[in-house]
């Protein structure tokens, strides 16, 4: 049985893991992966949320 996530980091951080993993696995270097990460997280409008 999985456990529930307290906190929003427990929730985000494998998936997020996955994804570097999965990028880099494709062949795009890990700087650019995490510089685009970044980008996306910074975007004002990442899920159609407005600041």
């Amino acid at each position: 049985m999985e456990v529930e996530p307290h906190s929003a980091r427990e929730f985000l951080e494998p998936k997020v893991e996955e994804l570097f993993k999965q990028a880099v696995a494709a062949g795009f270097p890990r700087d650019e992966v995490l510089a685009v990460l970044i980008d996306l997280l910074d975007d004002s409008n990442l899920g159609g949320v407005e600041q």
